[in-house]
């Protein structure tokens, strides 16, 4: 065979070798390439979408010293208490509570007395542990519920015992309970004009922690260790919250042995102080118009 023909034939040989190896490596390049190869690019840009039906609520209690009438009249001041129902509200009354809402931001002399930001100066290092600061003047808590999701809050210590005059249709009934606590039981769930509905119950919890076996909305039993209850319906505070308004609820000074008193009294060595409850949404549920333009 002739030189120059063997060369032809051992480059044609190797020209081949070279396009078989770059398409094996082209094939091996594109295996990697479709299994890494996201469907929707922008699918990771996007922000994690949160339950539609889920709200953020937060929930301050404070107490104020029984003597500082002044802060609790600019409380109830910048309160609007014809926002609830006047059958409630004359109920609430008549069982020594009070409730109302503060709409927007607090005003400045309620919001410095309160010292919602911070409880003690920051530049102060030692502080004295007295009965009267024991318990913080200020609890702030936050919540997400989903519809027909319950919370709880606390509203009053745990009491060995409490008289209570309940002033109902059938008229003034008493009761002794032993071991008791005052508690309210809050809902809350969206509503079209980027609002929340609250509804709150008062009751009371009493007696000894037992195993008791409650429903759920599954339908099944669960066993759960509780005290028992005293459900309060009659009371319930149902009504609408925006952005930025306040519900507030606590007793009425000087009605002792009512309802309102045994959730909203707090005593610390011998000093009488009111508990207020504020509640607050935190979180604006999506605007309807938003969400539809995002569909």
């Amino acid at each position: 065979m002739p030189v120059q023909q063997f060369r032809r034939l051992w480059i044609l040989h190797i020209t081949r070798s070279v396009i078989v190896l770059l398409s094996m490596s082209i094939a091996g390049c594109g295996v990697v390439l479709s299994t890494a190869t996201v469907s929707d690019p922008q699918s990771i840009l996007r922000a994690i979408k949160t339950n539609s039906d889920q709200v953020t609520l937060e929930i301050f209690q404070v107490r104020i010293p029984g003597d500082n009438k002044q802060l609790l009249d600019e409380v109830w001041q910048a309160s609007d208490e014809q926002r609830l129902d006047l059958e409630v509200r004359n109920q609430l009354i008549s069982n020594g509570f009070r409730a109302g809402v503060i709409s927007g931001a607090l005003p400045d002399a309620v919001a410095r007395s309160l010292n919602l930001q911070s409880e003690m100066p920051e530049e102060e290092i030692e502080r004295v542990i007295t009965g009267e600061n024991a318990a913080p003047k200020i609890v702030r808590r936050v919540v997400q519920l989903k519809r027909r999701e319950h919370a709880t809050i606390q509203a009053s210590e745990l009491q060995e015992q409490a008289h209570v005059l309940l002033n109902s249709e059938n008229g003034l009934q008493g009761r002794t309970y032993e071991q008791v606590q005052g508690v309210y039981s809050l809902q809350a769930e969206s509503v079209p004009g980027q609002k929340v509905a609250i509804e709150i119950t008062p009751e009371l919890q009493f007696g000894d922690l037992k195993n008791r076996y409650t429903g759920s909305d599954n339908g099944v039993l669960m066993m759960t260790t509780s005290r028992e209850r005293k459900v309060f319906d009659q009371l319930k505070l149902s009504l609408d919250l925006s952005s930025g308004e306040f519900l507030v609820i606590s007793g009425i000074s000087e009605s002792s042995s009512s309802l309102g008193s045994a959730f909203h009294d707090s005593r610390q060595s011998g000093a009488v102080a009111q508990k207020l409850v504020l509640i607050r949404l935190l979180q604006v549920p999506q605007s309807e118009i938003l969400a539809d333009a995002a569909l």
